[in-house]
């Protein structure tokens, strides 16, 4: 359910380009430094948006970095982090390795398994550094995978636990921010978790799996149907993080929520935003 929250790349200007990149890469780096280089496989576009928008709120101070990494050994990179991108690294991790557990406990999949090993120690580690979060998250996934082991046939509860979910996770401190922060991430949690049932229908379908969405479809539910939901839901996040504050990145966000966030149903033929 993650890997749709990016950037619209081909209208951002070399500017917004080359922050996001910098976000990107700081985040990967800090990944590696904190939780360990195997963990860098954990890295999300959806975390990175997380980054930019809690930095950009609360302005914590930067720190760049130009030079090359594991990935790209000949080639420097110019890249930043803050104490968000902690924050984010932190949950990327954590995130990844109970995705990875609950996959291979719903199909069994031995590689899932094995990325689940691979991230353990990493996990463990951001785990002791942010139990509140780690507990919310394995609280929310547990929810998850009873309404799936019981084919819940409305999306709505299981939109709910993930919206429940994000909401957590933009929940950095606790402020006079906080409210609307929370309130923005189920909002983007229920995109999130409708979007992913929607894009996998076919799918589903064809291998005989849990999909949230396969009821209403059975009874009629029409593509434009569901993405009037995703359009309301994302409008409502949208709406909510327009009131906070933000300078630093404020348009590159803007980029990423009534843009960017379309960019799997654009390569699809899809103009739905």
């Amino acid at each position: 359910m993650f890997g749709y929250i990016l950037a619209d790349i081909g209208t951002l200007t070399p500017e917004q380009l080359a922050r996001y990149k910098g976000c990107y890469c700081g985040l990967c780096r800090c990944i590696g430094s904190r939780c360990g280089q195997l963990c860098r496989m954990s890295l999300t576009y959806d975390m990175v948006f997380l980054t930019l928008l809690l930095g950009s709120l609360y302005e914590p101070r930067e720190e760049e970095e130009n030079g090359p990494c594991l990935l790209h050994p000949l080639r420097k990179r110019r890249s930043w982090q803050t104490e968000a991108t902690q924050y984010a690294a932190d949950l990327s991790v954590i995130l990844a390795r109970q995705n990875c557990l609950d996959d291979w406990a719903d199909e069994k999949r031995l590689i899932r398994r094995g990325e689940a090993a691979l991230l353990r120690r990493g996990a463990e580690e951001a785990a002791r550094r942010l139990p509140d979060k780690a507990a919310a998250i394995r609280t929310c996934l547990d929810e998850l995978s009873g309404i799936e082991a019981r084919g819940e046939k409305s999306p709505d509860p299981g939109a709910s636990a993930f919206g429940r979910l994000m909401g957590e996770l933009f929940l950095w401190r606790e402020d006079r921010w906080s409210d609307t922060l929370r309130e923005a991430g189920e909002h983007m949690g229920r995109f999130l978790y409708l979007l992913d049932a929607m894009e996998d229908l076919d799918r589903d379908r064809r291998r005989g799996n849990y999909n949230p969405l396969a009821a209403a479809a059975a009874e009629g539910a029409t593509r434009e149907d569901i993405l009037d939901i995703l359009v309301n839901q994302m409008a409502s996040c949208a709406a909510l993080i327009d009131r906070l504050p933000l300078v630093q990145d404020a348009e590159l966000l803007k980029n990423i929520l009534y843009t960017g966030v379309w960019s799997s149903l654009r390569r699809k033929g899809d103009t739905s935003e």
